[in-house]
């Protein structure tokens, strides 16, 4: 395993050296790109972190933390339901290799 000063080449290399399956690091690609695509839609719209926390029945904090990519904190649940509020779409398709 690489020191921690060792830089990684890419997010799979590193996803490897802690353990992810192929489909563990295509499910943090997915959220992290729901996660862009929720926060993009929130301003787009107007709306304040608390205001869409007071919509969806959450707390400012939790949808801070998911806006900051905190994806092992989000579950994909708490994504449908944000994006249920904002009425998002969700796509879920295999990574092309």
């Amino acid at each position: 395993m690489k020191s921690e000063v060792e830089k990684y080449k890419t997010a799979d290399e590193f996803g490897h050296s802690l353990g992810l399956s192929g489909i563990e690091m295509e499910l943090i690609r997915h959220k992290k790109k729901l996660i862009e695509k929720l926060r993009k839609t929130r301003e787009k719209k107007g709306l304040s972190q608390g205001q869409l926390a007071a919509i969806v029945g959450s707390k400012q904090p939790a949808i801070a933390r998911m806006e900051s990519g905190q994806v092992s904190q989000v579950s994909l649940d708490f994504l449908c339901k944000i994006a249920l509020a904002l009425e998002v779409s969700i796509t879920i398709k295999p990574h092309a290799a």
